[in-house]
């Protein structure tokens, strides 16, 4: 099969054949001078590719074979398949014979995809039960109040370490030869950052940064002494309104904390040991989880942070730059959860957001 060129390429083949007086041999040697950097293409093709030129088509005409139910190649991908939904087309080639591009175009035609696993969080019979009470009670309070839940400030804490963890499926470098993009990983001098942000009516209350490792007396200097310093830019309706939830982590249990909570927000917050009770195991349920985390390590990953002050310093830029709108559909999503989490009886739902 004769190699493809470029347009651009076979336009400067046509013009040294002209040069050539239609020299066909003297055009290839010419074009090998003018061009070492470029594919030497011998007479023959020269020939064929300028005549595929006059004819009006600088690229080849491709043609696309038909495949119906009964073509032996679909039967075959379609049984290799059947027997292993986990198989590749690269598999399918060696171990069938049929080309991994037929295999793929014939999938392709039949409306076949990929589907990617999900990781999901195991969730224990008791954890099921109170994942379906805490959203009966969420149903509840949304049919009194359509908008309650935007007052209810979802928080959170996520670590982000040295070494990131980068996404490599969104990371790109297009260029005409291989750059061999890399990047150092440096295992001996790890450090990380504990971080905590609130979501609240379409505001992002936060980043906070623990100075130290988070216990029972850096999360209440939080909540006493840091948060009502975060709020100061929220609009006092909001905060006239606000409901605190957090997660059952242990500096979250602890009973000073719990005292503090019960104290300043009476029965307005969620949590573990709480008025209202937050199931365990559920980062599926909460918009910094499902949402912000993903999307902050995304942007502070990108490129490979070099100090401590410099990761705080991205992670400041990304949050900085989230308009309020998605803030505010990312809590509208999480009505979305509750609901799917009473379909399935309280199980796992995020494969079925696929």
């Amino acid at each position: 099969i004769m190699a493809d060129y470029p347009p651009n390429h076979i336009v400067d083949m046509t013009m040294i054949l002209g040069e050539c007086q239609n020299n066909y041999r003297a055009a290839a040697r010419l074009y090998a001078e003018r061009f070492p950097l470029r594919r030497f293409p011998n007479h023959t093709t020269i020939r064929r590719l300028t005549e595929r030129a006059r004819g009006g088509h600088l690229s080849r005409q491709r043609r696309h074979r038909e495949y119906d139910e009964n073509d032996p190649h679909v039967v075959t991908v379609l049984a290799a398949i059947h027997l292993d939904p986990h198989t590749s087309s690269r598999i399918i080639e060696r171990e069938i014979g049929i080309p991994r591009t037929t295999a793929l175009r014939i999938l392709k035609k039949l409306k076949y995809h990929a589907y990617h696993i999900t990781l999901v969080q195991e969730l224990r019979p008791n954890h099921v039960q109170m994942r379906i009470e805490f959203c009966r009670w969420a149903l509840r309070m949304t049919e009194n109040n359509p908008d309650f839940f935007r007052y209810v400030m979802f928080s959170d804490e996520a670590t982000f370490n040295s070494q990131g963890q980068l996404n490599r499926h969104n990371c790109h470098y297009w260029s005409e030869v291989n750059p061999h993009w890399h990047r150092t990983v440096d295992h001996q001098h790890r450090w990380s950052i504990m971080v905590w942000c609130g979501i609240i009516n379409g505001y992002l209350i936060g980043p906070y940064v623990f100075e130290e490792n988070v216990d029972r007396f850096t999360y209440l200097e939080l909540l006493r002494e840091r948060l009502p310093e975060l709020l100061e830019n929220v609009d006092l309706v909001t905060r006239q309104r606000m409901w605190l939830q957090q997660d059952g982590a242990a500096p979250h249990f602890a009973r000073i904390v719990r005292d503090f909570l019960n104290n300043n927000y009476k029965d307005r917050w969620i949590g573990r040991g709480g008025p209202v009770n937050w199931p365990p195991c559920s980062p599926d349920m909460t918009p910094p989880d499902f949402y912000l985390w993903g999307f902050l390590k995304d942007a502070v990953f990108k490129q490979r942070s070099t100090t401590r002050e410099d990761m705080i310093g991205r992670i400041r830029r990304a949050c900085a730059v989230i308009p309020r709108d998605t803030l505010l559909r990312a809590v509208q999503h999480f009505q979305r959860r509750v609901n799917l989490c009473l379909e399935v009886d309280g199980g796992n739902f995020e494969h079925l957001l696929q």
